[in-house]
């Protein structure tokens, strides 16, 4: 499976300062109001964004909207725990995290798309199957979405995470652990799982095979959705405007997302082979009570309390929303 896709990665120093700016409200003197800062990262779940920036849907909803584009997920969390951003697109895993680092709560106002394939457990020759990972070392990326997809793939032939032996080191250095023998297998995603392909490394699990269990959202810091609901409405009704409009155009959709990944269209497009968009309509549903994001956020929190990376058990409906955001805010495209 090989999947060119990139995601999440590192901070440059020319974004951290912009960063900094926003952070301290530079330029925005003059304003009655700042203009809501979102942070995301290269995953295109959260691509149509940059469709509702450029089209100016956020500007006809009313709404300033700053996109700050990270490297990484984790850079969007930890901007979001520091108060530099009001929201950032993330997953799970960062919305336990922020919740239980730094004390804030975030609220999930859509579930954007669930990675279907995308993210990937990738062995070593030597490794038979899954259950032969017992006993050996395999790298994550601390603090990432990857101890989730590991917790799953070894759960399905009745291991946990103790059965294994973690190394945790940044995604952009599993390449090179891999190819010396230092790990007999990684969980990541493109570009980085082509590289260990390349290498010699073959698929043994992904997340097309637990389907609806990784998923990425747009959250905002509660307090913002408490001062400014009406704009957080808006903004994610930009947002479905945008995927109405990639819908009807996607040549044009595309060509906009391809740019902000510095990718060709058709490069583009292979992305969307390993995430399923997730519509409005379906919203509710998958954030009922007993529903699928619920299931995934208590089998998350099991691993993560094994490894004691969370101090405490949390309920979704602490990070849910007023459901009026949720449902309503429909912008007309």
């Amino acid at each position: 499976m090989s999947i060119s896709q990139p995601r999440r990665r590192i901070l440059t120093t020319g974004l951290g300062a912009a960063l900094l700016l926003l952070g301290s409200g530079g330029g925005c003197g003059s304003r009655q109001r700042e203009p809501i800062r979102f942070a995301t990262n290269p995953w295109p779940g959260y691509d149509p964004l940059y469709v509702a920036r450029d089209k100016g849907y956020f500007a006809d909803a009313g709404l300033e909207v700053v996109l700050v584009d990270l490297t990484s997920i984790g850079a969007s969390r930890r901007a979001f725990e520091r108060g530099q951003v009001d929201g950032c697109g993330a997953t799970l895993v960062e919305i336990l995290l922020a919740a239980d680092q730094s004390g804030i709560r975030p609220q999930i106002a859509a579930v954007v798309d669930y990675s279907d394939g995308a993210d990937v457990l990738v062995a070593a020759r030597a490794v038979k199957n899954l259950a032969d990972l017992r006993g050996r070392r395999v790298a994550i990326e601390p603090g990432t979405l990857h101890i989730q997809l590991l917790a799953l793939a070894l759960d399905s032939v009745q291991l946990t995470i103790r059965d294994v032996a973690l190394v945790p080191m940044p995604q952009n250095a599993m390449p090179a652990a891999f190819h010396d023998g230092l790990v007999a297998a990684a969980v990541c995603f493109p570009p980085e799982s082509n590289r260990l392909l390349e290498a010699g490394g073959r698929v043994i699990f992904h997340s097309g095979q637990v389907p609806g269990e990784v998923v990425d959202t747009l959250v905002f810091d509660e307090a913002f959705v408490a001062r400014r609901g009406n704009e957080v409405q808006g903004f994610v009704g930009a947002y479905y405007r945008a995927m109405a409009f990639m819908n009807a155009n996607a040549d044009e959709a595309h060509a906009i997302m391809a740019r902000r990944g510095n990718m060709s269209v058709e490069e583009w497009r292979q992305t969307l082979k390993g995430l399923r968009f997730v519509g409005r309509e379906e919203q509710v549903e998958l954030l009922s009570p007993g529903g699928a994001v619920e299931r995934s956020l208590n089998n998350l929190q099991s691993a993560m309390l094994a490894l004691a990376q969370l101090r405490q058990s949390r309920r979704l409906k602490d990070f849910l929303i007023a459901r009026e955001l949720i449902a309503g805010g429909h912008v007309g495209a």
